[in-house]
């Protein structure tokens, strides 16, 4: 039994693509929701990071007690 240390999948060139693009049609659908998966993943991580909490509005009393400098 030959040995293959390479990891050489033994195909010809046009075997070798051929069986890729079998592969490929065949699990297609699901590389595209790893895809999309890792794509919602990216953005959720990405605006997490920048978000800022809400700023919470002042009441008009206390903008007033400020405008005259009142504590």
């Amino acid at each position: 039994m030959k040995s293959n240390l390479r990891g050489d999948s033994g195909l010809s060139d046009s075997g070798f693509y051929r069986s890729q693009k079998f592969f490929l049609e065949k699990h297609k659908e699901t590389l595209d929701k790893i895809e999309r998966c890792s794509i919602m993943e990216l953005r959720r991580r990405r605006f997490e990071a920048n978000a800022k909490p809400p700023r919470r509005k002042k009441s008009l009393w206390k903008r007033i007690k400020e405008w005259f400098g009142a504590k």
